[in-house]
């Protein structure tokens, strides 16, 4: 096993913050020391919370009053269900409210981020959240527990809502490349990447060294959860390769992201070419 190798460089700005956010998390949790990435980890948090700040002001910038909508919009939905699980914890129905406890403990895990974090954090932690309530998309599956209580409308106007922000968000980021802050952050993304990938280096050879190296994951779309996924790990090389395969299912979904806008250029290219003038015969 070892981390898998991706170009998240290619990544736009708001995916790009997202992904970061989720290492982030993903080391903290883990242990910076546990990793043996204590050195290079401050660093890392130094430039990673100053990229924070300058998308918040790129944000402020260009923002319109569709994203301010559709941020108050997917705010509403989200507490909606999350009230909703709350209350139906109190179901007659055993089922019910076993359930409800299940779905509640994995909406309410994201409160924190989904309600008071930035609009990056915000959309990350929705992001995972609908990953968590779909079938075979992370580790925790609760598709049953969501459909046996009635939340699935819920969950898919979550979904509606969390894209129609980020879309609003896209049509005016173009703008903010051109602003004067944009070149900071464009220097202070090479940083966060410098570091990132020195992080990896270490892991990996950190992987090597307790056993975990002999095998590479490399997935190319989003797997499905393992048998070991779901338990909790006890000792240090345990947290290690429960970090590495939580970071490998996270990187398989931006691999899917930037494969998808690949394939959409390369069709877009394909019929421009089509439609474009014919040389005379």
């Amino acid at each position: 096993m070892g981390i898998v190798r991706f170009a998240v460089r290619r990544l736009r700005n708001e995916e790009w913050f997202r992904f970061h956010t989720e290492f982030f998390h993903l080391a903290d949790e883990c242990g910076a020391e546990t990793l043996n990435i204590d050195r290079l980890f401050p660093l890392y948090e130094v430039r990673y919370k100053e990229a924070d700040q300058l998308l918040e002001l790129l944000h402020k910038s260009f923002i319109t009053t569709d994203s301010v909508s559709a941020d108050r919009a997917r705010d509403g939905v989200y507490v909606g269900l999350r009230d909703t699980a709350k209350s139906l914890q109190k179901a007659l129905d055993p089922d019910k409210r076993s359930a409800a406890v299940k779905v509640f403990t994995v909406v309410d895990k994201y409160s924190s981020a989904a309600r008071k974090g930035t609009q990056a954090a915000k959309t990350a932690a929705i992001d995972n959240l609908l990953q968590d309530l779909s079938t075979a998309q992370s580790g925790i599956d609760v598709s049953a527990e969501v459909q046996l209580l009635g939340l699935a409308e819920w969950v898919a106007d979550l979904d509606t809502a969390n894209t129609a922000y980020k879309q609003s968000i896209s049509e005016r980021a173009e703008e903010a490349t051109t602003r004067p802050s944009a070149g900071r952050l464009a220097q202070v993304r090479v940083e966060v990447d410098h570091y990132y990938v020195n992080m990896i280096n270490v892991i990996d050879a950190l992987l090597i060294t307790i056993g975990g190296g002999e095998e590479e994951t490399t997935p190319d779309e989003p797997q499905g959860p393992t048998e070991d996924r779901d338990t909790t790990p006890s000792t240090p090389d345990e947290k290690v390769l429960h970090f590495v395969k939580a970071l490998n299912f996270c990187i398989a979904r931006y691999k899917s992201f930037l494969k998808a806008r690949k394939t959409r250029a390369g069709k877009k290219e394909q019929e421009e070419e089509e439609d474009g003038p014919k040389e005379d015969i």
